[in-house]
């Protein structure tokens, strides 16, 4: 069953829904595949498949769980033709990941959120520091030789950044009853 039409076209309601998942779908896959290609090649089909299937998606159910179902069929077949080709996990053992990912997932939504807010309530210069050492493919060598100081200068107030986002982390965790 399909929601009704979005204003921009019949199938907008899906690509609006599917989006924000993309990310948390490819964890998913990647946490049961060890071989990145192969994860990524198993997200694409998973895609396809949930774009040709989505007038079958009832919208009362979960969209993520029902996107993880038509990923764990695709990854089902994926290690049943691997052990023809003597792969080494166990179908059995694939299940038990993919239900123990599927049930964590909110846990890690939670705690990504929680991240998010933590890093918006960052002074500036603590945010940019983070952003320069994380968020960038530079060593901490390279970021402190930038704003000329030391790394282990660097080092210590990553530290303490890194401490002060736990903490509000772990306060806004238990405010949700997240912990």
């Amino acid at each position: 069953m399909v929601p009704a039409e979005s204003p921009g076209g019949p199938d907008d309601w899906f690509v609006t829904g599917l989006i924000p998942l993309q990310t948390r779908l490819y964890r998913y896959i990647a946490g049961l595949v060890p071989v990145r290609a192969d994860a990524e090649d198993l997200f694409q089909k998973s895609l396809l498949t949930a774009w040709q299937e989505r007038g079958r998606y009832e919208s009362s159910r979960d969209l993520f769980a029902w996107l993880c179902g038509i990923a764990r069929n695709h990854i089902r077949h994926h290690i049943r033709a691997g052990y023809r080709n003597r792969a080494v996990l166990d179908p059995d053992l694939i299940d038990q990941l993919a239900d123990r990912l599927l049930a964590d997932d909110d846990y890690f939504q939670q705690r990504q959120t929680a991240l998010t807010e933590c890093l918006d309530k960052l002074p500036a210069k603590s945010r940019t520091l983070i952003e320069q050492v994380y968020g960038a493919d530079q060593t901490v060598k390279d970021v402190a030789a930038s704003l000329g100081v030391g790394a282990e200068g660097l080092y210590k107030a990553l530290q303490r950044v890194r401490a002060s986002l736990h903490d509000c982390v772990t306060a806004a965790l238990a405010r949700e009853g997240g912990v």
